[in-house]
């Protein structure tokens, strides 16, 4: 976690465009006002990282007309512009690097002169401490209030900045006949909103997200796995699941990478319309694909020893080795521990690990919690995938991810779904980032959960 104070402390919001490119993948940004182009949103472009923008609607036009120019312009389905009312946010989340949530707004002032104050956490801190799925909740709230930049609205709010800059006090009779324009849709806002409720609307639109997500996957597997469509090299007897997970895993890496970015979101804005055409041009690309190692071997080994380690018999007596052996066939958590900062995992620093180190690390980190006083990653496990009926394990899985007494430091929600569908492939397929990535870019709304 970083303190950002501007000239206070030397830490300015700019710095972490200079470490962020690589690992980015999206940036959300819930920002009030906006006056430059300069500052986050030309780096998106020219770095091509897509980009979600929620600003204020008010009749003081608090994004600049030249900023919507510029997206109206772009005509990308990449960079996309909301304007939301009651809505005061500065957010900005590097998806995949970690979020700054303060009080700069994208001005020049409050980038560089003003006394701001924010702080930036990695992203591997926020998934540590659960604001991962909080900042996710916010967005798709903000979401749901808000209005697609359109010519029509662009021009109204153009026309409304001449007459500000005509007039230099605002009208309160005309300002309130421009607020009830019907482009913008009407919002009180959240200030009834209570701990409580605030936190039921969270599980709910996580089990409505995540159950229909697992049946698209389920209708997909349906799909792919019937003998005309399965590639020679795929048994006929491999779980559903598996076979959509696998089909998912190499249309992600084969087909939707642009240099070393999975560019997915280039591919939602051209499939989004039609996604069961997207998916059918990809099962044919699929079925007559050659033997491909990395999904055979996932299929045929990786698979059932999953399926054993975390079987209802087996995951009780996991010894340390055996349970760092089976994490470490976990998709999810090999892509986490790229990321995840060697301190939090106990590896000193003084040198560079390599993925199977930062593995290891990972998962013994998370075996030994309950020595450091945290939750048993065994227990947890055996509550999400054997305690309860199984129509009530997406149930059982939120409540794992949100509530302390159940929530294991370090495992998410990626690595926890991925588990879920290799410990139960005929009812649950795997679920993780990369599945919801795929998903996404063949046109499929989904929410992108991190490692």
């Amino acid at each position: 976690m970083e303190l950002l104070l501007n000239g206070i402390n030397g830490n300015y919001l700019r710095n972490i465009l200079l470490n962020a490119a690589d690992q980015t993948e999206r940036v959300d940004a819930a920002v009030a006002y906006v006056t430059e182009n300069d500052l986050l949103f030309d780096w998106c472009w020219d770095n091509k990282i897509p980009l979600h923008f929620w600003g204020r609607f008010d009749e003081q036009v608090p994004v600049a007309i030249p900023v919507l120019q510029t997206f109206l312009a772009h005509r990308s389905g990449r960079y996309v512009c909301k304007l939301v009312r009651k809505f005061h946010p500065k957010v900005i989340w590097w998806r995949g690097y970690g979020a700054y949530i303060g009080s700069a707004n994208i001005t020049q002032s409050a980038w560089w002169n003003n006394v701001e104050a924010g702080l930036f956490l990695s992203e591997a801190e926020l998934l540590d401490g659960g604001q991962d799925l909080e900042l996710g909740q916010m967005f798709r709230e903000i979401d749901k209030h808000a209005a697609p930049l359109t010519q029509e609205l662009f021009d109204l709010l153009a026309a409304r900045n001449v007459e500000l800059t005509r007039r230099k006090h605002a009208d309160k009779d005309a300002d309130k006949a421009f607020l009830d324009t019907h482009l913008v849709p009407g919002w009180e806002g959240l200030a009834r909103v209570n701990r409580k409720s605030a936190s039921d609307q969270r599980r709910q639109d996580f089990l409505r997200e995540w159950n229909g997500t697992l049946q698209i996957i389920r209708d997909i597997a349906a799909k792919i796995s019937t003998n005309e469509n399965r590639p020679s090299w795929v048994d006929a007897s491999a779980p559903l699941g598996a076979q959509a997970d696998q089909f998912l895993h190499a249309h992600y890496y084969k087909n939707t990478f642009d240099g070393r970015r999975a560019d997915f979101e280039s591919h939602f804005a051209k499939n989004y319309k039609d996604p069961d055409a997207a998916v059918e041009r990809i099962i044919q690309w699929w079925r007559k694909l050659p033997l491909s190692p990395d999904e055979h071997t996932t299929l045929n080994k990786t698979a059932p020893a999953l399926r054993r380690a975390f079987s209802e018999e087996m995951l009780p007596k996991l010894t340390e080795d055996q349970f760092v052996k089976a994490l470490s066939g976990v998709h999810a958590t090999r892509e986490y521990a790229r990321r995840v900062p060697n301190r939090l995992i106990g590896l000193p620093g003084g040198r560079i690990y390599d993925i199977p180190e930062k593995v290891d690390a990972l998962a013994r980190q998370i075996f030994r919690a309950p020595g450091r006083g945290g939750v048993s990653a065994i227990e947890t496990l055996q509550f999400v995938l054997y305690g309860g009926r199984p129509d009530d394990l997406p149930q059982r899985l939120w409540e794992a991810i949100a509530d302390r007494k159940r929530k294991v430091d370090l495992l998410g929600v990626s690595a926890m779904g991925e588990i879920v569908g290799w410990a139960l492939p005929n009812l649950f397929p795997p679920r993780n980032g990369r599945t919801s990535k795929a998903l996404r870019s063949l046109g499929y709304d989904v929410t992108i959960h991190v490692e």
